[in-house]
């Protein structure tokens, strides 16, 4: 059966909406609760550590979640873990009216999200493809990151408003109803995805594992996108973050030129979304995420030699408008060339390769800012060895530098 249009088709619609909605709710949720430690709690300590709670079960718990998502049927995976957020949410809600809420059970709350996101996010990007046309998947990619993207900017807005007309109840419960909406638009009926097919008897999730990297490791699109994106973020993205409260205190900022700086990396990621959708590139995308890769290190060594806001803010749209033009078409050659019974593991290293350096880099970065490097000289040394490990990868990787 053809497979409707992108904005005619119901089931990537229905994706979309819960995708925009659950990053919705947990935006709101994780600046409620960032906010309740350091306004309520008055514990601005414990922050990193309710931060680690929520990343280390994600980045832990990712590659298995890939393997379910080759098991299971995506939807129910998503109806399932947004259903137990909500569950979550509102022991929260209850943890809360009855002063109850503190440092552990926060703690404890942050790290079943993290557990729970581990298995969402894998069964989505690899739910895209299934239901999508090959010839629109960079579209229906662009779409859904960018929109989502967009879902950090606006959720925060909205949390901060509640927190000024009400309490945290208030926006709890706005973020669990977002989280539940969610849920609604991903039951498995709505979506008719269909059911993976049966594993081999004998398999096991280890060995389902082994074959996920196995089929990453011997094909050099999948092997060099993987590295392509772990370079971006571990080089890039990772100390670019980190980098912003550090590099606005040294230049004597205020918070509102923090906000300024983070708002320019989500403008700029946003922007490039919002041109991969109008341009639905198709030809020598191989080519394109390889120089977007050696312009993104560029910028970012620019970035780390400007000590004027403007032009860091500036920049900073640039490096991550750059960064998406690597991120996005990599994603979608990865998971055009795929084969279908194993996209929920490559999908999840993919992921892992994303999201499970960032934290590597906020360590490297803060260990050497303790040993009282100035952050533009750290920022100088990632720039270049970013460029210099892109360059190899260029020169090492002429199948993926031809790719279509």
């Amino acid at each position: 059966m053809e497979k409707p249009h992108l904005f005619q088709n119901r089931a990537f619609l229905l994706v979309w909406m819960s995708g925009l909605t659950v990053m919705l709710g947990f935006s709101m949720f994780f600046l409620s609760v960032l906010w309740f430690i350091v306004d309520v709690l008055e514990q601005p300590a414990v922050l990193g550590i309710v931060l680690m709670a929520v990343s280390i079960p994600r980045v832990a718990m990712m590659i298995y979640g890939g393997v379910l998502a080759d098991k299971i049927r995506k939807s129910f995976i998503m109806f399932t873990t947004n259903f137990l957020q909500v569950l979550v949410m509102a022991a929260m809600i209850v943890l809360f009216v009855n002063d109850w809420l503190q440092i552990s059970s926060l703690i404890v709350i942050a790290l079943v999200f993290g557990f729970l996101d581990a298995f969402f996010f894998p069964a989505v990007s690899s739910m895209i493809p299934i239901i999508v046309r090959d010839e629109e998947l960079q579209r229906a990619n662009s779409l859904f990151q960018g929109s989502t993207e967009l879902m950090f900017i606006i959720g925060p807005l909205i949390a901060g408003f509640l927190l000024t007309i009400g309490d945290f109840t208030l926006t709890f419960s706005a973020a669990g109803l977002f989280i539940l909406v969610s849920a609604v638009l991903v039951f498995p009926p709505f979506i008719k995805d269909p059911e993976p097919d049966k594993r081999p008897e004998g398999s096991t999730a280890v060995t389902d594992l082994k074959e996920g990297l196995a089929y990453v490791w011997n094909s050099s699109l999948h092997r060099s996108g993987t590295f392509t994106i772990v370079i971006i973020n571990l080089f890039m993205i990772g100390p670019l973050i980190v980098s912003f409260p550090i590099l606005v205190s040294a230049l004597g900022g205020t918070p509102f030129e923090l906000s300024l700086l983070e708002g320019g990396l989500a403008a700029g990621t946003f922007l490039a979304s919002v041109a991969l959708i109008a341009w639905n590139v198709r030809n020598r995308r191989g080519r394109l995420v390889l120089y977007a890769l050696l312009a993104s290190f560029i910028l970012f060594f620019v970035f780390s030699q400007v000590e004027t806001m403007p032009f860091l803010v500036l920049l900073t749209a640039f490096s991550g408008f750059a960064a998406m033009f690597v991120y996005l078409p990599t994603v979608t050659m990865v998971q055009e060339k795929t084969d279908k019974a194993k996209l929920g593991r490559v999908m999840s290293i993919i992921t892992l390769a994303a999201s499970g350096f960032e934290p590597v880099a906020f360590g490297l970065i803060s260990l050497l800012v303790a040993a009282q490097l100035p952050i533009q000289t750290i920022l100088s040394v990632t720039a270049v060895t970013g460029l210099l490990l892109g360059v190899l990868l260029v020169w090492k990787s002429p199948d993926f530098r031809k790719m279509d």
